[in-house]
């Protein structure tokens, strides 16, 4: 009996004393986690607050093309950023006086038609006294050698004259030996006389056209009255005489 109560005795306090060891690990084990939430706590704390709270009553900013674009470094409005407006004002370049002038001195000058003159006979017939520059031709009406400063057409009385070449009547006179003589101005200085005409068609300032009647061959003239009638012309360029046949491409009296 005192055998059995030994062995007893001793599974008993075997027993208790692991009993106790695992109750002492679990309080060891419980202040261990509760000393770890205390520590690790206030951290969450800290990490809710810095969170910014938004409640639904409040709206997102409208990030409209006026809105401001923040910087990445600095989180202040970035004014520097371009625009749509300033890419294109950038895109464009700028028209400086220089680059005017090159664009003024590159554009092609435009250029100006003009039309040749068109040179009409004043009247058909065949040249009867040509012009003789400075050489001397027989008058037949005076008897004598003189110059001849015009040209002389056959022409029968009243066949109408017309203008050499497009002009303005410069003047209408009357002269002595030469009956009535209309002047023509044209281009480039040039003029053209018609005497011994008569019925005038035209008066002075008034613009004629290439081949357009000033009158009609009158039945004499004075000045060269042994030639019958016929149209006396002269043509000059500044003032120096000039052969009509020339204007007209003519190169032999015919």
């Amino acid at each position: 009996m005192k055998q059995y109560n030994s062995k007893h005795t001793a599974v008993l306090s075997t027993r208790g004393f692991y009993t106790i060891l695992t109750v002492c690990a679990l309080i060891i084990a419980a202040s261990a986690w509760v000393l770890w939430s205390d520590a690790t706590a206030p951290a969450e704390d800290e990490t809710q607050a810095s969170l910014p709270i938004v409640t639904p009553a409040e709206t997102l900013p409208d990030l409209t093309e006026d809105t401001p674009v923040l910087s990445e470094d600095t989180g202040e409005a970035d004014e520097t950023k371009p625009t749509d407006e300033d890419k294109d004002e950038a895109a464009q370049p700028e028209e400086t006086e220089d680059t005017a002038a090159e664009t003024e001195e590159a554009a092609p000058a435009p250029v100006e038609t003009v039309s040749a003159p068109v040179y009409v006979r004043p009247v058909s017939g065949a040249v009867i006294t040509p012009f003789s520059g400075d050489e001397l031709l027989f008058q037949p009406t005076f008897g004598d050698w003189r110059v001849h400063t015009g040209t002389d057409f056959a022409a029968e009385a009243g066949e109408t004259v017309m203008a050499l070449t497009d002009g303005t009547v410069q003047k209408v006179v009357e002269d002595g030996l030469y009956g009535t003589c209309v002047t023509v101005s044209h281009d480039a200085d040039l003029t053209s006389t018609y005497c011994g005409v008569t019925d005038v068609r035209v008066a002075e300032g008034q613009a004629v056209a290439a081949g357009e009647a000033i009158g009609t061959v009158a039945e004499t003239m004075d000045a060269e009255a042994a030639l019958g009638p016929h149209l006396h012309v002269e043509t000059a360029r500044a003032g120096t005489p000039v052969d009509v046949l020339e204007l007209l491409g003519e190169s032999e009296v015919e």
